[in-house]
């Protein structure tokens, strides 16, 4: 229950910027709830005028009837086009907010999350939120305004009957709140399932390649099928637990209808009641009774709303990254070294680092070596701080004597190329200047230049407005990794962070390459490689061997 307040307090929380639309919607579902109820009464109005049993118009009554249902046709309008366009608002909110959020969290919480299933949470999640939000708190008012102007109706006309109408409404609930846990945590199940079936299907399509290589097209089909089915049980379970609660409910409320019937039947023998207001009666007890049939769909769909927000507040809840000062201009340009002291780090519990001391002089063009899974990735994520540490520092030493640990606030003294380069998908200018709001293309030009791409951007359709697929599809390995590394350049970093970057480059191509970035004396470089020619390059180049590292 406590779980569920703190879900209850997040959605006010989100929709508190939408109030004053929600307001427009409960004020026209309220006047709609009015006229339907309105409808039961000139209906008697209409029928008993027709029986001679009161005096007035047929013609009269007849028009009321067409102008109530043209109001609530347009009613109905207004009120789709303005929850469409709130819900929308609503969502594009919340997936903003919590994209950025992601962004401000520590890493290893973040990538310990397969993306899949922060997708899942991010655009399935998010959009049921929105869309039921928007859609029970207008409902629920609707329902409760159509039990009230009912229930004073109905008890106008038949103030026994309205009364015992009236009691079905506790039942209703109680029988609500003991199917609250079960529908609730077979929807937290049935979106665990669409993470894990969308989180296997985006691995098989990024890996289609190496899958048609070996030829396990069947096997991945089989592997799908399970997850599928798994997905598809979980989804049939859930629907049918909603089914038996809807037959019930049906059964009830269809009880309530002909015992009503039954009752104004008997009251019009004996003469007590006119047959138009029977005709009420039995309209307002479809209206009184509707409400509560409808809190059948109302009732599972809020529980899936609170299920989908814990998942949200899960990501919410993850560490956030700490923040820390930014370096200014003085400091970034007048550091003296990085330097490693005494550093430990371990994956849960394999030791990676042991003791690792490093020191990188400004200027130094140095290499960092070692066998594959060694740790050499680490050391870059390290100097990024997007991990810590279990033991020793990673600082910036100043001129002045002074040091400043690595952290978020220091990251702008990188440019940083990874592994796999990530390359977006947009043109080869979008990739090089990367979102810059003001690119420059002087800038621009000198860092295809000096990443050896100027030839490669000529022979493309469009040069640097060409469009790239996604990872740079129709590219060659070594297009991509000299996209990555005009990037870096771009950015303009003092020290040049460069994880495998040169991999696939032809050794004509790379020696061009090396030879440029050494000419940028006012630049540190640090280059991850196992590859001759880049040790050669370097000023130093330090191995990476069961987790310590040396001078080679």
């Amino acid at each position: 229950m406590k779980r569920d307040g703190n879900s209850n307090k997040w959605i006010f929380n989100r929709i508190r910027s939408y109030i004053p639309r929600l307001i427009v919607l409960i004020i026209i579902v309220t006047v709609i709830s009015y006229i339907s109820v309105q409808f039961a009464l000139v209906s008697k109005s209409l029928i008993d005028t027709a029986t001679k049993q009161t005096e007035g118009s047929v013609f009269g009554s007849a028009v009321r009837l067409g102008v109530l249902l043209g109001i609530q046709l347009v009613l109905q309008v207004v009120y789709i086009r303005i929850h469409i366009k709130t819900s929308g608002k609503l969502a594009m909110s919340i997936r903003t907010d919590l994209f950025y959020l992601l962004m401000k969290k520590d890493f290893g919480e973040v990538a310990a999350i397969h993306s899949g299933e922060v997708l899942n949470r991010l655009i399935s999640d998010v959009s049921l939120v929105a869309e039921k939000i928007t859609e029970i708190i207008p409902n629920v008012v609707a329902l409760v305004s159509t039990v009230v102007f009912s229930f004073v109706a109905l008890y106008a006309l038949d103030r026994q009957f309205a009364i015992a109408c009236l009691a079905f409404g506790p039942v209703v609930l109680l029988a609500a709140y003991i199917y609250r846990k079960k529908i609730k945590d077979l929807h937290i199940k049935c979106r665990e399932s669409d993470g894990k079936v969308r989180s296997f299907l985006q691995e098989t399509i990024q890996n289609f390649l190496v899958i048609k290589a070996f030829g396990r097209e069947r096997i991945m089909r089989s592997k799908s099928e399970e997850l599928q089915y798994e997905n598809f049980r979980l989804n049939v379970k859930r629907s049918t637990v909603g089914i038996l609660a809807n037959v019930m409910f049906f059964l009830a409320v269809t009880a309530g209808y002909y015992v009503a019937l039954a009752w104004s039947v008997y009251r019009l023998s004996l003469g007590l009641i006119t047959f138009g207001t029977v005709t009420a009666v039995l309209g307002l007890v479809g209206q009184l009774q509707s409400p509560f049939r409808e809190l059948a769909s109302l009732f599972p769909q809020y529980f899936m709303v609170l299920a989908s927000v814990e998942r949200l507040m899960e990501l919410e809840e993850l560490k956030d990254e700490v923040p820390q000062t930014i370096l200014n201009e003085e400091e970034l340009n007048h550091f003296k070294c990085i330097k490693f002291k005494n550093v430990d780090f371990s994956y849960n519990t394999v030791k990676v680092l042991k003791h690792v001391d490093l020191t990188v002089n400004k200027g130094e063009f140095v290499a960092l070596c070692g066998s594959s899974g060694a740790g050499k990735s680490t050391l870059t994520k390290l100097i990024l701080a997007v991990i810590k540490p279990d033991s020793g520092t990673v600082s910036l030493e100043l001129d002045g004597g002074g040091e400043i640990a690595f952290s978020s606030g220091t990251r702008k003294l990188f440019s940083y190329v990874p592994q796999g380069n990530m390359i977006l998908s947009g043109t080869v200018r979008d990739n090089i200047t990367f979102a810059d709001e003001n690119p420059v293309e002087e800038k621009v030009l000198r860092a295809v230049k000096l990443a050896q791409l100027s030839e490669a951007v000529e022979k493309m359709p469009k040069g640097l407005d060409t469009v790239l697929g996604e990872k740079g599809h129709g590219l060659s390995e070594g297009q991509v990794q000299r996209i990555a590394i005009a990037r870096a350049l771009y950015y303009d970093a003092p020290v040049l962070l460069l994880d495998e970057a040169t991999s696939a480059l032809d050794i004509h191509t790379e020696e061009k390459l090396l030879f440029n970035l050494k000419q940028m004396t006012d630049k540190t470089c640090i280059v991850v490689s196992h590859r001759k020619e880049v040790m050669d390059a370097c000023d130093k180049t330090y191995i990476l061997q069961d987790g310590t590292l040396d001078v080679l």
